[in-house]
């Protein structure tokens, strides 16, 4: 069964906490925007995890998105 929350696309204190703000809608779009500069590919496609490793990894700063090579300075 999938799980009905986009926890790719949540921040930390979602996965964590259940606590929704406009920051973490910021940090969705955020990701989004990551998806769509980086030619559709999935965030964090590289990670093995269940849903509360992958937030408290998040939360402590272990993982960040690269920079998609479409994201340029001038953008």
């Amino acid at each position: 069964m999938q799980d009905p929350l986009p926890w790719k696309w949540s921040p930390p204190e979602v996965l964590l906490r259940n606590e929704f703000s406009t920051q973490s809608d910021a940090w969705a779009f955020g990701v989004t925007m990551w998806e769509m500069y980086s030619k559709g590919r999935e965030p964090y496609d590289r990670m093995e995890y269940r849903r509360t490793t992958f937030a408290e990894e998040l939360y402590s700063g272990l993982h960040r998105l690269p920079q998609p090579e479409l994201a340029t300075t001038e953008l």
